[in-house]
């Protein structure tokens, strides 16, 4: 029986930093991908055609899906559009269904699986990562802001809409948790020493950061009254106001940009706050 579906867009090659300058990309990603299926959990990297077959062996529980056109067009970078993904997942009529960035190690026992599909099959667990400096390391440092693992409901996840945000490019993980907030949905962020992710410099571009946040304000726009029912605080409230005057019609030049990185990353920050009011820490045995 299939418990959990968790769906994500493994790339071809991976470049990570190793101790003593070694490149621990293609091991980093191979111990990634083995780490995420487990007994009751399927899982599928979706992936544009052109990918599918630089994509290499996968181990067993892993499942290639076609993705659908346009992000390379939209983004400047081959991917798969998360709502695609996620739909791939409900598809599969897991009673939880969820998404996982490809550079996460989950290294957790079936004892820390089935606790967070417990408290996912209530509402949404968004999961922050523990960042390490070497795949060997044992304690890292949580990041705060950013969800490399989402899980909820096969049920809620059809209620969201997600289009117009891809893997591999910023907020999409910053509007799951707010378009549920926003319905009212129930919301936990979950902090897991478990939920591994190896550091490296960032891997995106700010065109590209800036597109994103203004799909974030296109569809936050139509409701900002609900974001006000979240009672979000003042400064949440500014910001949300400002963004939704430049950011959707894509304004550019000096200081727009400048404006846009500052406020949006306050944005973020106040969207973080608000999925912490109901936290969870998954302890490691």
């Amino acid at each position: 029986m299939t418990e959990a579906a968790l769906a994500t867009s493994i790339p071809p090659a991976m470049r990570r930093p190793g101790p003593g300058g070694v490149e621990a990309g293609p091991a980093w990603r191979a111990a990634c991908a083995a780490s995420w299926p487990s007994s009751g959990w399927r899982v599928m990297t979706v992936n544009p055609a052109a990918e599918c077959d630089r994509l290499g062996e996968l181990p067993a529980g892993i499942e290639a899906v076609t993705a659908q056109p346009g992000v390379a067009e939209t983004y400047g970078r081959p991917g798969a559009w998360i709502a695609d993904a996620l739909a791939c997942a409900v598809a599969t009529g897991a009673p939880v269904v969820g998404l996982v960035n490809a550079d996460i190690l989950l290294s957790l026992d079936g004892g820390a699986r089935a606790a967070l599909v417990e408290r996912a099959a209530q509402g949404m667990v968004a999961c922050n990562r523990t960042d390490v400096l070497h795949g060997h390391q044992g304690e890292g440092t949580v990041y705060r802001y950013g969800y490399d693992l989402v899980m909820m409901p096969r049920d809620m996840a059809v209620r969201l809409d997600l289009s117009g945000f891809a893997f591999g490019v910023p907020w999409w993980d910053y509007w799951i948790v707010l378009d549920a907030m926003l319905q009212g949905l129930p919301v936990m962020a979950v902090q897991c020493e478990g939920i591994r992710h190896l550091s490296h410099a960032q891997a995106w571009d700010r065109p590209g950061w800036r597109h994103a946040l203004g799909v974030l304000m296109r569809h936050l726009a139509p409701r900002r009254d609900a974001l006000s029912r979240l009672a979000p605080g003042p400064v949440a409230e500014a910001m949300a106001d400002l963004l939704l005057a430049v950011a959707p019609e894509g304004e550019s030049g000096y200081p727009i940009d400048d404006l846009m990185v500052i406020s949006g990353t306050r944005f973020g920050i106040e969207v973080v706050r608000m999925a912490e009011r109901d936290a969870w820490r998954l302890e490691m045995r």
